[in-house]
């Protein structure tokens, strides 16, 4: 019983949720983006998860949909706010994202 009454909660929260859902791809190594360029693109989209001194110390370090409010499908789909989706957008492209 205590399940079901998350679950039907989480499904009203995510009816009530507006905005625009983005499409993006990033073009990999073999068409001129190195890994390195790939890897540091998503950090700074999604942020993440830092370690220091042999994993002793943890941070999160915050990526730019972090300040935004954002939903991840998978990787390369999300959801945002609706008046947010064009900052978005922008950021995307000049780091050389391709956007549907």
């Amino acid at each position: 019983m205590y399940i079901q009454s998350y679950i039907y909660i989480g499904v009203a929260i995510l009816c009530t949720v507006k905005g625009s859902l983005i499409v993006f791809t990033v073009e990999r190594s073999g068409k001129g983006v190195s890994p390195a360029s790939y890897s540091a693109l998503y950090r700074k989209l999604y942020g993440y998860n830092n370690s220091s001194h042999y994993g002793k110390y943890h941070s999160r370090i915050p990526g730019f949909l972090d300040r935004i409010g954002y939903i991840k499908y998978a990787n390369g789909v999300i959801l945002v706010p609706s008046e947010k989706s064009s900052l978005v957008i922008e950021y995307l492209k000049e780091n050389g994202a391709k956007v549907f």
